[in-house]
C-alpha cells in the first residue's frame, strides 16, 4: 500500500490521522517520504490508542492505579521498547526530530468507561491548494500493515474533487478527525502527550531535520563477530580443573569472564558428543547464558528448563537431551529451582558422560534447591566469586562434597582490575545518623536479642547460640539501618548535584518503600530515573537496554546482585546492603566490568555510624559491621583518604582498625535462594 501512501504524502502539506496503532517502524518504508514533507513545511497531526494491557485495565478497574497512571505506564514501555531497539534507531530519530521541529503533534484517545480499545483507522492528505484525500480501512500506522510484505489490509481512498458523493465522504472523515483531535467526539476522551514521556522520547531527536540522513532500514545489517579466543588465565584454570579430575570450582572474581571460561570447557566436552546441564539462579542469568552459548556454539541444541520455558517436560525431551548416545552438541540450560524438581530429576538420564555446570554456585546449597545436586555426572565445575554460603557452613559442606575444591589459584578483584578485565574505581562513604526515634527502636531490639541470648543460654542444655526469635530480633535491627529515613534524600542530593548527560548511576535500595522515595526526590529534583525490580510493572528487560545504551539513573532492588551484566555502569550508590561479603562483594565487582572508553568507575556508600559512641554504645556493633564493608571497598580504591577516613572514624568511636577488620557479622540474612 506504500504506491498509495508515498504519492499523496508528497503532494500534500498536511496529513492527519486517527488510528488504533502507531509504530515507528512505519518510516522504515515512509522515512524518505515523511522526512522529504516535513521539511518542505508540512506538518501531521496523530491519534492513536496508547497500548492499554489486560493487566492495565483490570488495575484501572479495581482503582489500584489511575487512569492517567496506566496511561504513562504503557507509553513509557512503548518507548522503552522503541528506544533500545538498534534496528529502529533511524526511524526512533525521525520520529523524535518530527515532533521537536513541530512537523507532528500526537495526542491519546481513550475509550471513556470502558476496557475497550479507541481502533478506529481515518486518514486525511490536504496539499497546497486545499484540495483533500480521505482514506479509511484496516490499516494501522505500522510496517507490517502498509509493507508487501506485512499483513493483508484493505482501504477505500475518497477524492474530494471527483463527485459529490466522494466530497461529502471526505468531509465527514476530515469534521470527525477534528472533533477527536479537540476531545468532542462521545464515548472518548481526547488526551495531550504527556509531557513526561514527551521528554524522554526526544532524548533521540536530532537538532534539526536537515541533520537526519535517512538509512532507514527494518532489518539492520548482520554484524559478523569473531569468536572470542580463552584468555591464558582462562585456559590455566580449565587445565587445573582437568587435572583436578575435572572436579572443582572456580573462585574468580566478577569480571574476569567465568561464563566464559566455563564455555571453554564446554565446548571440550560437546566435542565427545556428550551432554552438559547447566544451572543458574535466576529467568535473567538463564537468558544471558543463552545468548552466550547461541554467539560463542552457535551450533549447539539448547534446551530451556525453567524461566517460563516448559517444553522439556513433553515426549522425554530431557532425556533424550541427557542420553549419552544422542550425539549433537547439546546443552541444557536450567534455573536450579527447576532443577531441584522432581519432574526434572526423574527425566535426566545421569550417569558419567554428563557435564554439570553450575554459575553462582553458592546458590546451588540452599536447602531446596540442593537437591539438583543428586544428579550423578561424571564432571562438575562451579563458578562463583564468593562461593561460600553466608552463615551456612552446612549448605557450603554440601557444595564442596558434590563439586569439589577450590581451584588454585583464585583470582581476586586486585587480579582483575591488573590484568585490565575491571577498571579502578574511586569509593566515597558517607556516614549518617540514625534518626531518634530510629536510634530508639535500635536500642530496644538490642536490649530484647541480649534478653533472648541469656534466656537461652540459662535454658537447660542451651549453648547461648542464636534461637529462631533471636535471628528474627537481628534482622527486624539490621532492616532500620538499612532503611534509614535520611538515606534516600542523602542519595538524591548527590546524584542530583554530581549527575551528568552519559553517566549511567545505579542505585541499591532495601525496598520498594525506600525506591519509590528515592525515585520521587530525584523527579523533583529535575531527573528522570529509571525503576528496576521483580515486581515492577512492563518489560524489566526494555528498561536495563534502555538504561545500558542512552545512560540515566536505574534505581533497583537487590534483582541486579548476581551475575547481570551491565558493564556500562559508571556510577553506584549504595543505600542498602547486607553484611554478607557476597553481596557487596558481587555489588562492587557489576560497577568495575569494562566497557568502551570507560577507564573508572565511581562508587558512593551510606554508612551508618552513632551520633558518639558514649550516647549510643549499643550501636557500635553496626559501626562494626558497617566498617567491613566500608573498609574493603576503601582499601581496593584508588582514592586512598576514604580508607584514613574510615579508621579515624573508626578509632573515634573506640574502635581499633584490626578490631573493625575482623568483627564477626552479629546479623542474621533473610536467605533468599530457598
Amino acid at each position: 500500500m506504500g504506491g498509495f501512501y508515498q504519492p499523496c504524502l508528497s503532494a500534500a502539506t498536511r496529513y492527519a490521522r486517527a488510528v488504533g496503532y502507531f509504530r515507528s517502524s512505519i518510516f522504515t518504508i515512509l522515512g524518505s517520504a515523511f522526512l522529504d514533507f516535513a521539511r518542505r513545511g508540512g506538518t501531521a497531526r496523530l491519534v492513536c490508542s496508547p497500548s492499554i494491557t489486560e493487566d492495565d485495565a483490570q488495575a484501572i478497574a479495581s482503582g489500584y492505579i489511575s487512569r492517567d497512571e496506566a496511561i504513562a505506564q504503557a507509553i513509557n514501555r512503548d518507548i522503552l521498547e522503541l528506544l533500545s531497539d538498534p534496528g529502529l534507531e533511524s526511524c526512533t530519530k525521525l520520529l523524535a526530530t518530527l515532533i521537536n521541529c513541530g512537523a507532528l503533534d500526537i495526542r491519546l484517545a481513550i475509550r471513556k468507561n470502558s476496557n475497550g480499545i479507541y481502533h478506529e483507522k481515518i486518514g486525511i492528505f490536504t496539499d497546497v491548494v486545499g484540495d483533500r484525500v480521505s482514506f479509511l480501512g484496516s490499516a494501522n500506522e505500522t510496517w507490517s500493515a502498509w509493507h508487501a510484505q506485512g499483513n493483508h489490509e484493505s482501504i477505500e481512498v475518497f477524492r474530494e474533487w471527483v463527485s459529490s458523493a466522494e466530497s461529502e465522504r471526505v468531509q465527514t472523515h476530515a469534521a470527525h478527525f477534528e472533533r477527536l483531535w479537540n476531545g468532542v467526539v462521545p464515548g472518548v476522551d481526547t488526551l495531550i502527550f504527556p509531557e513526561a514521556q514527551r521528554r524522554k522520547l526526544l532524548t533521540m531527536a536530532a537538532s534539526s531535520l536537515d541533520d537526519i540522513d535517512g538509512g532507514f532500514t527494518h532489518e539492520p545489517a548482520p554484524i559478523l563477530r569473531q569468536h572470542r579466543q580463552p584468555m591464558e588465565h582462562q585456559l590455566k584454570a580449565i587445565a587445573a580443573w582437568e587435572n583436578a579430575g575435572r572436579h572443582g570450582i572456580l573462585e574468580h572474581a566478577t569480571g574476569s569472564g567465568k561464563t566464559f571460561t566455563a564455555i571453554t570447557a564446554i565446548k571440550k566436552h560437546l566435542a565427545m558428543d556428550q551432554p552438559v546441564i547447566v544451572f543458574v539462579p535466576s529467568q535473567l542469568l538463564l537468558e544471558q547464558w543463552r545468548r552466550e552459548i547461541e554467539e560463542e556454539i552457535p551450533d549447539a541444541t539448547v534446551l530451556m528448563c525453567g524461566g517460563g520455558h516448559s517444553k522439556w517436560k513433553k515426549h522425554g525431551k530431557l532425556r533424550a537431551h541427557t542420553s549419552p548416545d544422542l550425539g549433537m552438541n547439546r546443552v541444557i540450560l536450567s534455573t536450579m529451582q527447576t532443577g531441584a524438581t522432581e519432574s526434572f530429576l526423574s527425566a535426566v538420564y545421569e550417569g558419567p558422560h554428563l557435564l554439570i555446570i553450575a554459575d553462582e554456585i553458592h546458590q546451588i546449597g540452599s536447602k531446596f534447591n540442593s537437591r539438583a545436586m543428586a544428579i550423578k555426572s561424571g564432571a562438575a565445575l562451579g563458578l562463583s566469586a564468593t562461593p561460600i554460603r553466608y552463615g551456612d557452613p552446612e549448605g557450603t559442606e554440601k557444595i564442596f562434597r558434590r563439586f569439589g575444591p577450590i581451584i588454585s589459584p583464585p583470582i581476586t578483584l586486585q587480579d582483575a582490575i591488573k590484568s585490565g578485565r575491571l577498571v579502578n574505581y574511586e569509593y566515597y562513604p558517607h556516614p549518617i545518623n540514625l534518626s531518634e526515634d530510629e536510634a530508639e527502636n535500635w536500642k530496644r531490639l538490642t536490649k530484647q536479642v541480649s534478653l533472648e541470648l541469656a534466656r537461652s543460654k540459662n535454658t537447660e542444655g542451651g549453648s547461648g547460640g542464636l534461637t529462631e526469635k533471636a535471628k528474627m530480633l537481628l534482622i527486624q535491627r539490621s532492616r532500620i539501618a538499612k532503611k534509614a529515613q535520611i538515606k534516600p534524600s542523602l542519595a538524591a542530593g548527590i546524584i542530583c548535584k554530581s549527575f551528568e548527560e552519559g553517566q549511567r548511576w545505579l542505585v541499591y535500595c532495601e525496598d520498594s518503600d525506600q525506591l519509590k522515595q528515592t525515585m520521587n526526590l530525584l523527579t523533583d529534583g529535575g531527573l528522570q530515573p529509571i525503576e528496576y525490580h521483580s515486581s515492577m510493572e512492563g518489560d524489566r528487560s526494555s528498561a536495563l537496554q534502555w538504561f545500558t545504551r542512552f545512560g540515566g539513573i536505574l534505581v533497583s532492588i537487590k534483582c541486579l546482585d548476581e551475575g547481570i551484566d551491565i558493564p556500562a555502569v559508571s556510577h553506584a550508590f549504595i543505600l542498602a546492603s547486607s553484611q554478607n561479603p557476597r553481596q557487596f562483594i558481587q555489588r562492587r565487582g557489576r560497577v568495575l566490568r569494562k566497557s568502551g572508553e570507560k577507564m573508572l568507575a565511581v562508587i558512593h556508600d551510606a554508612i551508618v555510624v552513632p551520633v558518639d559512641s558514649a550516647s549510643e554504645p549499643e550501636q557500635i556493633s553496626l559501626l562494626k559491621a558497617e566498617m567491613i564493608r566500608a573498609l574493603q571497598f576503601a582499601d581496593a580504591a584508588i582514592n586512598m583518604g576514604a580508607g584514613s577516613r574510615l579508621r579515624m572514624l573508626a578509632l573515634s568511636m573506640g574502635i581499633s582498625v584490626d578490631e573493625a577488620s575482623a568483627i564477626g557479622i552479629e546479623e542474621e540474612e533473610e536467605v533468599n535462594d530457598q
